[in-house]
């Protein structure tokens, strides 16, 4: 196999249910431009000798097996498989649980697009679920060693460098539902937790986010009773401990400010140097995908 210009890295534990079929709606849509590496974080059931049996049928697929450590949260995880990368460009936050539509590849061509049409290079385009970037930048730029919020961190980070682009887009992947209740539990338990941390560590009013949590939680919102339940029992002690650790930020700016001063209108962008470079690179159902209607 030819070296690849595109390395997508994926985080493993435990998915032995969806590997296969999360894994079969990249390959089947990719070329030799390509490879998959999976980074599997020691998992206890079969997902390691479903991945090496994969990966003796697509040379494309690369796995790299850990043994399990406690100290190494997912922020570190995916520094291992950036670092496994022998592309040029990382393709990250593919998820082991998502079945993703074919429009992969044309995500790469609008960073392309934007690459060559605002003369940038060695930055990160951020979509809804997947990101590309340089592998140069991410090495210089790892993320932290965190659970969840480790790429909101990120953003904000590659943000004040003048090296973070934000696209609004259409969510093109599908979470695939986890049959074990115990499973499904424990992931909303330790997302929630860590997000609830996050958002404390990085608000610039901490106050103002609790009580937008306190709204939500008793409110008629979109959580259900259980997200709810689970809000209410963690709030107070994630709020003590993000507010604890605010004195540890780099900045005063809220990571969902980076998102609105970094996004970038791609019909904007294309009317402005459509006379250089013509219109995008994309047909119309990449368009209906990308292109937000004003």
């Amino acid at each position: 196999m030819t070296k690849p210009i595109y390395s997508i890295c994926i985080c493993n534990y435990n998915m032995a249910d969806t590997l296969a079929v999360s894994l079969a709606s990249i390959l089947n849509q990719i070329d030799n431009k390509y490879e998959v590496v999976v980074v599997d974080d020691g998992s206890k059931d079969s997902s390691l000798e479903i991945l090496l049996d994969l990966s003796k049928k697509d040379e494309r697929l690369r796995v790299i097996p850990l043994i399990r450590d406690s100290r190494r949260k997912l922020g570190e995880t995916r520094n291992v498989s950036i670092r496994a990368a022998r592309g040029k460009y990382v393709v990250l936050h593919i998820d082991a649980d998502d079945i993703w539509e074919p429009y992969i590849d044309s995500y790469i061509r609008i960073y392309h697009e934007i690459e060559k049409r605002l003369d940038i290079e060695d930055f990160m385009l951020s979509g809804r679920q997947i990101q590309m970037v340089t592998k140069k930048l991410m090495i210089e730029n790892p993320y932290h060693n965190i659970y969840y919020g480790e790429d909101r961190l990120l953003w904000s980070r590659l943000a004040v460098l003048g090296k973070l682009v934000s696209l609004e887009h259409k969510v093109f992947r599908e979470r695939i539902a986890l049959k074990s209740v115990n499973k499904k539990l424990k992931k909303m338990i330790t997302s929630q937790c860590s997000a609830l941390n996050v958002s404390f560590t990085y608000s610039p009013a901490p106050l103002i986010t609790l009580k937008q949590y306190v709204y939500r939680i008793f409110s008629n919102s979109d959580w259900g009773f259980k997200l709810s339940f689970i809000n209410l029992i963690f709030l107070i002690p994630c709020f003590i401990n993000g507010t604890f650790l605010q004195s540890r930020r780099f900045t005063n700016l809220s990571i969902w400010d980076y998102r609105k001063l970094t996004m970038i209108d791609l019909l904007e962008l294309e009317e402005k140097t459509k006379l250089q470079f013509g219109v995008l690179n994309l047909n119309n159902d990449e368009r209906n995908i990308y292109i937000r209607r004003k």
